[in-house]
């Protein structure tokens, strides 16, 4: 069945509602990491404050794993809604100005131009494929074990080395978030398309478990690197994971001038955070 016009727009508002959470929730988990230093000293007087923003951070990504599922039903491919992740930044950005009182200048007007383009071209080439009555669980195993196992191994690597943290650990948590996605659409095709009916399947707890795991990982990213090095690479890896999954688990992906739009989103992710300066 192919997602009518209909269902696409509130499948691309959903996944742009996700990607708030999931950004600004990173936000706030960096803005009070600190507070996780005090261990078992984190519900004090003194951090209990902080500890509890940090939870809400924790809260708004742990959020954004349901309206992704939500979003997934109302699409045909996980490529597109992932791509739609690269719009939270947006959401990130007037955190960081509001908030943290950082400076917006041109580079993120113009990343914030390119996100917005990208995402309308997007939904207006989306070819409506269809939903596949099937999918290679095999070789959405070996794709995903192909992108993760280098990754992991470059996080290892960095961590004892103490270089590239921001990087290589950025990488890792938005593979893993990408694997989560599409994990979450595995879980709606096993189902036939039943939100509800996908909890008798094994996929969404999977995909809460990768995504638990992308929580981790990103909070090791924050404790020694910036957002600056951390966001546009994580988000960078949240887009294009899937792209490569789904082509090899479910045969299909995104078309010609999706790649375009793809490829639009990307660069603005970079504008917004990669040249970003405190």
């Amino acid at each position: 069945m192919s997602a009518s016009p209909e269902s696409l727009v509130p499948g691309i508002l959903l996944a742009i509602l996700a990607s708030c959470h999931m950004n600004v929730g990173k936000g706030v988990q960096k803005w009070k990491v600190g507070a996780l230093a005090a261990g078992r000293g984190v519900l004090a007087a003194g951090t209990r404050r902080d500890f509890g923003i940090w939870l809400f951070g924790v809260a708004l990504t742990t959020s954004a794993s349901v309206l992704y599922s939500l979003a997934l039903k109302f699409t045909d491919t996980p490529s597109m809604v992932s791509a739609l992740s690269g719009v939270g930044i947006l959401g990130l950005v007037a955190f960081a100005a509001i908030v943290l009182r950082e400076k917006v200048g041109a580079p993120e007007a113009i990343g914030a131009l390119l996100v917005l383009a990208g995402t309308g071209l997007m939904g207006w080439f989306d070819p409506g494929a269809g939903t596949p009555d099937a999918f290679d669980l095999r070789a959405f195993l070996g794709a995903a074990a192909g992108v993760l196992a280098p990754l992991s191994l470059a996080a290892i690597v960095s961590w004892r080395a103490r270089r590239f943290h921001g990087l290589a650990f950025g990488a890792l948590a938005g593979a893993l978030l990408g694997v989560s996605i599409v994990l979450g659409d595995l879980a709606l095709l096993a189902a036939g398309n039943d939100f509800l009916g996908q909890l008798g399947h094994p996929y969404p707890y999977a995909a809460l478990t990768v995504g638990g795991l992308a929580l981790t990982v990103t909070q090791f990213a924050f404790w020694r690197a910036t957002a600056i090095s951390v966001v546009p690479t994580t988000n960078a890896f949240v887009i294009l994971v899937p792209v490569v999954l789904e082509r090899f688990t479910l045969d299909r992906g995104i078309v010609g001038p999706q790649y375009a739009a793809l490829a639009a989103i990307v660069a603005g992710v970079v504008l917004l955070t990669a040249v970003r300066r405190s």
